[in-house]
């Protein structure tokens, strides 16, 4: 949590993102696990979309570029992990 905000924004935020939960229940809750989800909700979310952009359909806010960009970043590097993984995996073979 933001040592900037108050618990009850916080509070607030759980209870929108858990409908139906008590703040009891939800006292429990691992930050680092929650946010690392919210953060691939962000990548689907995005790139739910992209078929839109090339269809002219959606045209992404300066924001959103920062994200697509920083996300094909983070697939090249993912790609080339797998390709190197794949090579040892031949040389093992």
């Amino acid at each position: 949590m933001s040592a900037g905000l108050p618990d009850a924004y916080w509070d607030m935020v759980l209870l929108r993102l858990f409908p139906n939960r008590t703040l009891e229940e939800l006292d429990a809750i691992s930050w680092p696990r929650l946010m690392r989800a919210l953060q691939v909700r962000e990548i689907e979310r995005i790139e739910d979309r992209m078929p839109d952009f090339f269809a002219g359909k959606w045209q992404p806010t300066a924001a959103e570029w920062g994200r697509i960009r920083w996300h094909d970043t983070l697939y090249d590097a993912l790609e080339r992990v797998e390709v190197r993984v794949d090579r040892l995996n031949e040389d093992i073979e």
